[in-house]
């Protein structure tokens, strides 16, 4: 028996045909590794992305502090018309890679949350797949109880029937010792009869 399968072909005694059954785990067994594999390497991913912020959150410190030292240069620039223009274009500039590293950030933040949400997702369908494969496990362990029952059943059948089979064969030679018995019996009678 090959490819999916849709159904359990029954047994002579009653249940279902123990190959099939087996196949039938094997493939549910194969289905939650695959699931499981599918899990692991996203946990995986989302390390990975979480180590990559790291770096994202010191460049964000030290754009911040760029951005302190700017408001400090534009401060002391009010004394120096042309110093103060230097530093304000040069502060210009820092908050614009400050805004771009900003937005960065921001995006990677937002690829972090849709690669968690489909981790969860994974993690969902896993649990789902688990709890189909305990419904599955508990509905053979009753399957496999009612066949246990069932071969009981038939072995004291057997032994009740090869219990009548012991006494009808006694019945039988006791029916014959008396028919052989029979025609002494007549003679007897007939003995008897004529004294």
């Amino acid at each position: 028996m090959s490819g999916e399968i849709k159904f359990f072909r029954k047994c002579f005694f009653g249940g279902f045909n123990r190959n099939d059954v087996v196949q039938y785990i094997s493939k549910l067994a194969q289905e939650r590794n695959e699931y499981k594999g599918k899990v692991e390497a996203a946990q995986a991913q989302a390390k990975a992305m979480t180590d990559e912020m790291e770096p994202l959150r010191t460049e964000i410190q030290e754009a911040k502090k760029s951005a302190r030292d700017a408001q400090s240069s534009a401060d002391k620039a009010i004394q120096a018309e042309k110093q103060a223009r230097e530093e304000k274009e040069k502060a210009i500039q820092d908050v614009q890679n400050t805004a771009g590293e900003i937005e960065r950030l921001k995006q990677e933040l937002e690829n972090e949350k849709r690669a968690a949400e489909e981790e969860r997702n994974a993690t969902e369908k896993v649990k789902q797949e688990l709890q189909r494969l305990k419904s599955a496990h508990d509905t053979l362990s009753s399957e496999h109880e009612n066949i246990k029952r069932e071969v009981e059943d038939c072995r004291e059948f057997k032994a009740e029937a090869l219990d009548s089979r012991v006494k009808i064969e006694k019945l039988e030679a006791a029916k014959k010792q008396f028919e052989d018995l029979q025609p002494a019996l007549d003679n007897l009678r007939c003995a008897f009869q004529s004294e």
